[in-house]
């Protein structure tokens, strides 16, 4: 699949080049807490493909932010951790999830809720959040 470009000289188009695609950066947010296998991120981000996925995760790790690691024996696994480059997103995903608080409102009934979602949510949001 080639690489979308917004093709400006401009410091916010390059970054969305590299994490604007839909799904790229709740990855992200979800590798914030550390390495992740492909099946529990798959399950901690429900409504994404398994398409989708595998190819988000492509292309963050053509764009250096995240790195495919085997784990050494017993575990035999592969898990997707952040690069460097990748853990300097904390600020962008906390900053997106302070701005979006005030949007955020009561959880829908057909709303996915996981507590670690809750980003930037002032004292007792992450519990009324989480219920229901």
């Amino acid at each position: 699949m080639p690489r979308r470009s917004y093709d400006q000289y401009c410091a916010v188009a390059r970054a969305l080049d590299a994490v604007g695609e839909r799904w790229s950066l709740l990855i992200v947010r979800e590798l914030l807490d550390g390495p992740r296998r492909y099946t529990d991120l798959h399950a901690d981000l429900p409504g994404v493909s398994t398409d989708i996925l595998a190819t988000r995760l492509k292309q963050l790790e053509g764009e250096g932010v995240v790195e495919r690691r085997k784990l050494e024996r017993p575990a035999n696994a592969v898990v997707y951790q952040l690069t460097e480059r990748g853990l300097t997103l904390r600020l962008v995903v906390d900053a997106l999830g302070v701005w979006g608080l005030d949007a955020l409102g009561e959880p829908q009934p057909t709303d996915a809720v996981r507590e670690h979602w809750v980003t930037g949510a002032p004292a007792g949001a992450t519990e009324s959040a989480t219920k229901g």
